[in-house]
C-alpha cells in the first residue's frame, strides 16, 4: 500500500507490464467496458488546461481521467475488479497513434504508473502538481485508503515528451539508430511507436528501450 507518513511521502518510479500487441481484442474490450462508465455528478475539476473526471459504476468499478485540452489525449486509471487495474492511453482523433494500456494487479503500482503517464505538456510545474494531487486523492478515497499528505511526485525526464518524436541511440549513446513517438513510460523503459529506422534491426512497429538510450530530439 501506499503509506501515510507526516513526512512527505515519495511515489517512486516502477515498471510496469504493457498489454502486447497480441492483446489487442483484450484491450479493446477493456476500453470499450470503462468508456460507459459515467462521470460522477460533481467529481470534474479544471486544472488549467487539465480536465479531470472521477466516473463510476456501482460499487466496485471506477475510473479517473486526466484529459488534456492542450493535446487532446486522455489518460485513465480504471479499476475494472477486485485487485484488477488497467491504465489506459487514447489519443486525440487527428493523431494515428495505437491505444496504449497497462494492466496490474496491484493498486501502488497502478497509480504510479498513471502519475508517471499523464499529459504534462505547456503545464506549469505547480499545476501539474495540483492535477497530481487531486488524482491521487481521488484514488485514496476510491480505494478507501488514508489520505497522503504533501506527495512527492518523480520528476521524470521523458514524461513531458510523451506523444512527441523522440530519438532512440545505440548502448554506447552516440549514434541514433531510429526515431519514433513515445507512447508510454514503463518503469525504467520507453515504449516508442517506430517512425525511422537508421541502424534498428528489429522490425516491429512498437517496440521498447530502456529510458537512458531515448532521448528529445
Amino acid at each position: 500500500m501506499i503509506a501515510t507518513a507526516a513526512k512527505q511521502p515519495t511515489i517512486c518510479h516502477q515498471p510496469a507490464k504493457a498489454a502486447e500487441n497480441s492483446d489487442e481484442d483484450k484491450t479493446a474490450i477493456i476500453i470499450e467496458a470503462v468508456s460507459k462508465i459515467s462521470v460522477m455528478e460533481g467529481l470534474t475539476e479544471r486544472f488549467g488546461n487539465i480536465t479531470i473526471h472521477l466516473h463510476s459504476l456501482g460499487t466496485s468499478a471506477y475510473r479517473i481521467e486526466w484529459y488534456s485540452r492542450m493535446t487532446g489525449a486522455s489518460t485513465s486509471l480504471a479499476r475494472i475488479a477486485n485487485k484488477k487495474y488497467v491504465v489506459i492511453k487514447q489519443w486525440a482523433k487527428n493523431k494515428t497513434l495505437p491505444t496504449v494500456s497497462a494492466d496490474f494487479d496491484s493498486r501502488k503500482s497502478a497509480i504510479m504508473h498513471f502519475i508517471n503517464n499523464v499529459d504534462i505538456i505547456n503545464t506549469p510545474q505547480d499545476v501539474t502538481y495540483e492535477a497530481k494531487e487531486f488524482c491521487l486523492n481521488l484514488f485514496t478515497k476510491q480505494e478507501k485508503m488514508m489520505p497522503i499528505d504533501n506527495p512527492n511526485f518523480p520528476k521524470l525526464r521523458l514524461q513531458g515528451a510523451i506523444g512527441k518524436i523522440v530519438e532512440v541511440r545505440c548502448n554506447s549513446e552516440k549514434e541514433v539508430i531510429a526515431e519514433g513517438v513515445l507512447l508510454q513510460i514503463l518503469g525504467n523503459k520507453a515504449e516508442l511507436k517506430i517512425t525511422k529506422r537508421y541502424a534498428l534491426k528489429k522490425k516491429k512497429h512498437i517496440q521498447t528501450f530502456m529510458m537512458q538510450r531515448v532521448f528529445l530530439k
